[in-house]
């Protein structure tokens, strides 16, 4: 017999076609979100730390039978790592697994990954401002990033 956790997700794994031809096992149960945490692209999706802020996430009992596939898929454990974060589901305090980044820098995810997180946001109810929010914030932080500035040091 299998084992179930509870794995939280906030990016592309929102997405309800893409994870049930990935982890055909699983199954959604509920809606939450991550307090103390704000969604950032680096291409792709992570969450890091930040006072006051939050995340959506869509929570899944994750099938032990689909989690090879799914480390296989955010790149476990050099991309992404395992971590145990606490969120409330109905009133009720729980642990998941949440896979978050280990390195990288801010930058804008391709439009068909954007799309399917989108698409993902839209089909849970999701609050589609954090998504919007995030990406703004990616694409102006490579804006600044590509603009040569002169800080008045002479090399």
């Amino acid at each position: 017999m299998s084992k179930k956790q509870m794995y939280i997700a906030y990016g592309s794994n929102i997405n309800l076609e893409q994870m049930a031809y990935r982890c055909p096992h699983s199954k959604v149960v509920g809606t939450s979100e991550i307090k103390g945490y704000e969604l950032e692209f680096r291409g792709v999706a992570t969450i890091v730390p930040k006072e006051n802020m939050k995340v959506p996430v869509l929570i899944w009992e994750l099938d032990d039978r689909d989690l090879p596939i799914l480390n296989r898929y955010e790149g476990h454990p050099h991309l992404y790592r395992q971590e145990k974060m606490p969120f409330e589901l109905n009133g009720k305090s729980y642990e998941g697994m949440v896979y978050l980044m280990n390195r990288g820098t801010i930058s804008p995810p391709s439009p068909q990954y954007y799309n399917t997180i989108l698409q993902g946001y839209r089909e849970n109810g999701l609050d589609e401002s954090y998504l919007e929010t995030a990406l703004e914030n990616s694409i102006f932080y490579e804006q600044l990033m590509d603009e040569d500035y002169d800080f008045g040091y002479d090399f």
